[in-house]
């Protein structure tokens, strides 16, 4: 689903505007990105754990033309699942078959 779908089904369940829950959901992300700017990881209870790892730059050999090459360092988010979401997950994959 995207964003806009998200937004249309939660203002139809609260009934609030769309602009109300677009901007609490834009909020929402920032706050987390904000977080995770600062911290390593963001836990958000009964749902699960962002985790952020700094791959440092590296340098490699490139078979193709025999050149050395660098891999700057990157950013990655991983996402680990809290065991109550995981638990709802499984039972709605086994409900599923």
């Amino acid at each position: 689903m995207k964003k806009q779908e998200y937004i249309t089904r939660i203002s139809e369940r609260l009934n609030l505007t769309k602009k109300e829950v677009e901007q609490v959901t834009d909020e929402f992300l920032n706050e987390l990105v904000f977080n995770l700017e600062k911290k390593d990881t963001v836990i958000i209870t009964n749902f699960g754990t962002f985790k952020k790892t700094i791959i440092d730059s590296y340098e490699y050999f490139s078979p193709i033309n025999g050149e050395k090459k660098v891999k700057h360092g990157v950013v990655k988010v991983t996402f680990s699942l809290s065991k109550e979401l995981s638990k709802k997950l499984s039972k709605g994959a086994t409900n599923n078959e």
